[in-house]
């Protein structure tokens, strides 16, 4: 039986969806790993010494021999860690939070010899925005106009060549806070300080209120149209959301950009200009797809299982029986 192990954060929507999938359809062995709940856990343990067996924790309080495992869903790793009461000083906090993340890659990137969805190092490197932004258009695909910076007075020319507005948005996210795109004007860019203090993304607005979610598994490209006049159609009480079928060409352009980056996978953000010209925004590595399913019917759970299934398939040399 294959053995799949899902590193993410503990009660996962999609790693019990997934795992129950692929458990209950293609007979495959799953194990979670909750990464922020090591704390207090037990069963991580790596060595040099013949003999002893690498293994992880999971989240239902067993553990999963590295050895076994065919592949890995690296999905999530960044949450907010639990860490016991008992260790109060600050600095031990998270001291204990950078040890037990620094174990679980390092046990993982020494010892597991299976395929990763996605690798850890190339997950990390394609969530710099700057990078996407780059790797997008030297594939041909059309991006917003935008400025990176730092410096009040390129903002604000930046700013005043696009009319007077822009949108601006993060480099990253944050974990538990909302920090949505939004527009600022030439007017309110008057304050040095507040430009200086950190690199923000500026960039032209693309008008339309058609956009693509489109989810890139392996050689497989899904893709939902969400109808919203809201900038951010995350924050919008009345999207529509519908199955559709894109341009080859778009396709084959979006799965060029998540080979670049070196993924298994993707899940992009587009937008649609009112004559039809998609523009790409960004590309999430391990971006959520389930809540598109709720919303359009759309079989993506069964979907992103053939695929791991595929995986499965590759890294044994053989297809599944």
């Amino acid at each position: 039986m294959h053995k799949v192990a899902i590193v993410t954060l503990a009660g996962d929507l999609h790693a019990r969806v997934i795992r129950r999938q692929l458990q209950e359809v293609h007979d495959v062995d799953v194990a979670v790993v909750a990464s922020d709940t090591l704390s207090a856990a037990g069963g991580l343990t790596w060595s040099n010494v013949a003999g002893v067996d690498l293994t992880l924790p999971t989240e239902d309080g067993g553990t999963i021999a590295v050895a076994d495992l065919d592949l890995v869903w690296w999905r999530r790793c960044h949450g907010r860690p639990t860490v016991p009461d008992a260790v109060t000083d600050p600095q031990m906090r998270k001291l204990v939070v950078k040890d037990n993340r620094a174990g679980l890659r390092g046990l993982l990137l020494a010892g597991f010899t299976g395929t990763w969805i996605s690798d850890p190092y190339a997950t990390e490197r394609a969530q710099n925005k700057i990078l996407q932004l780059s790797v997008a258009r030297s594939v041909g695909l059309t991006v917003p106009r935008t400025l990176i910076s730092t410096d009040p007075a390129a903002v604000r020319d930046f700013t005043r060549a696009h009319g007077g507005t822009v949108i601006a948005k993060t480099l990253t996210g944050l974990l538990g806070t909302s920090l949505e795109a939004g527009r600022v004007t030439l007017d309110s860019l008057g304050d040095d300080d507040e430009i200086t203090v950190s690199a923000t993304v500026y960039q032209e607005e693309i008008p339309g209120t058609d956009h693509l979610r489109v989810m890139v598994f392996g050689d497989r490209v899904h893709t939902a149209r969400i109808r919203s006049g809201e900038l951010d159609w995350r924050l919008a009480g009345d999207m529509e959301v519908e199955p559709v079928v894109i341009d080859a060409r778009l396709g084959d352009r979006l799965r060029e950009v998540t080979s670049r980056l070196g993924l298994r996978m993707g899940v992009f953000d587009v937008k649609l200009r009112p004559d039809g010209e998609p523009v790409f925004l960004e590309v999430n590595p391990q971006g959520q797809f389930l809540f598109v399913e709720g919303m359009s019917d759309m079989p993506l759970g069964e979907a992103f299982a053939e695929f791991v299934v595929g995986e499965l398939a590759a890294v044994r040399g053989h297809a599944f029986v």
